[in-house]
This record gives C-alpha cells, sequence and structure tokens, in this order.
C-alpha cells in the first residue's frame, strides 16, 4: 500500500530527525511556524552552531530531485520564518552562534545533507 505525499512527508521528517541527532546536534525546534510565512522543519544546534534545516523528501525522481523543490520563494519563507525564531529565542540571537540553513534530500532509501542553501 501507497502512502500519500504527506505522510512520506512525515516519514522523511523522522528519518532525518534521526539523522540529524546521529550528526550530533540537539533538536531544539521542530515544525515552528510564524504565520502566513510557513514553517522551518527541523531547527538543530550543535556546540555554537544553529542550522535551519529544511526536509525534502521524495518516493522517485519522477519530479526530480528534491532539492529542486527550494525555490527562491521558499528561501526567503527560510529566512522570514528564521528571523522571527530569533526574535522569539534571543538567546541564539548573537556573534556566540553561527547561523546556516541546511537541506536534507531523501530520495527513496538515499539520504543527502546539503549544506548552506542559502547564501
Amino acid at each position: 500500500m501507497q502512502t500519500n505525499n504527506h505522510e512520506y512527508g512525515l516519514k522523511g521528517e523522522l528519518v532525518a530527525k534521526d539523522f540529524i541527532v546521529h550528526q550530533g546536534f540537539s533538536v531544539i525546534a521542530q515544525n515552528f511556524r510564524y504565520g502566513r510565512y510557513g514553517e522551518i522543519d527541523i531547527i538543530g544546534q550543535k556546540e555554537n552552531l544553529l542550522v535551519f534545516f529544511e526536509i525534502k523528501a521524495r518516493h522517485t525522481q519522477s519530479y526530480g530531485n528534491p532539492l529542486y523543490a527550494i525555490t527562491q520563494k521558499k528561501k526567503k519563507s527560510l529566512r522570514a520564518v528564521a528571523s522571527y525564531f530569533l526574535v522569539q529565542n534571543p538567546v541564539y540571537n548573537n556573534k556566540e552562534y553561527t547561523l546556516r540553513f541546511d537541506c536534507i534530500a531523501i530520495l527513496g532509501q538515499t539520504i543527502e545533507w546539503i549544506k548552506d542553501i542559502i547564501r
């Protein structure tokens, strides 16, 4: 039985969360929303590095590589939500922390970690 795209996306987020934790990150927020601007799937911290993770999961490449789903509009949304997170959590909004946007792309059983997707 094939799962629908939403269920597959939720499973992808669980796989990505396990992967991120296995890489030594603490997950400090998941599905962090900022009204109509959208959400950040996972926010992780490793020492003084704060990473905003976008998770993209696909069954196959029929619709292309998951990374191609991160458009300029999505990047603008990620920046807005990250800014809101920093306002809500000022402890991370200082020079002590390095901020980065990464993508975890899951295609079938393959996990690809693309670092620094927004410059």
